[in-house]
């Protein structure tokens, strides 16, 4: 019974967090709504900011979770970095209070929600550079610094977060993203003969 109410009152809080924002959210609406009282909220968090950081540390977990599951279905490195750049813009498509973090000022409300982002960056670094080993190892891959290159995808892909997941259509962000991908893995320079 401990875990159903824990979770009914961690879907009830990412569920208002991403409707009205951490600022807006009252833990007596999250409690009716959870059919918990508020004294049980306090007993399992503590705070509001509390159950705010769970909910985004499960958004950012799921997220991955996600992502590694659809890359490991698929085996050629070129495939599973097209692979991560989609998922990853459909996962967090769903994962709407990490995305809200940049607009909703939450730093000045908890400090903590930037260690759940930038972890969150850095795992998904780790996935781009282990694709990026394997491609190397396969021959598909042609780099010579896997980490700072991996971090400027994860950059690039950061940059577009915002403003493609809130102002732009799924068939929108997929198309962008072909173009992306097109460019990283054909480049902008054409090859000059010399003759």
């Amino acid at each position: 019974m401990k875990q159903e109410k824990l979770e009914s009152i961690l879907d009830t809080a990412r569920k208002m967090f991403a409707r009205y924002g951490i600022q807006k959210t009252s833990l007596g609406d999250m409690a009716r709504l959870s059919r918990v009282a508020k004294a049980t909220i306090y007993n399992y968090f503590g705070s509001k900011n509390q159950i705010y950081l769970e909910v985004l540390q499960r958004e950012a977990d799921d997220v991955l979770k996600k992502i590694e599951t659809v890359i490991e279905r698929v085996s050629s490195p070129i495939e599973k970095l097209r692979t991560f750049v989609h998922a990853k813009f459909r996962c967090m498509k769903e994962a709407v209070n990490i995305v809200n973090l940049g607009r909703e000022g939450t730093d000045r409300v908890t400090p903590k929600t930037d260690r759940i982002r930038n972890n969150l960056f850095e795992r998904e670094v780790g996935i781009i550079s282990s694709i990026f080993e394997l491609g190397i190892r396969e021959g598909d891959f042609r780099i010579t610094d896997i980490l700072l290159t991996a971090r400027a995808i994860a950059y690039s892909l950061r940059g577009f977060e915002l403003t493609w997941l809130v102002e732009e259509s799924s068939e929108r962000i997929e198309h962008y993203l072909e173009g992306l991908m097109d460019v990283l893995f054909n480049g902008i320079l054409v090859e000059k003969v010399e003759g």
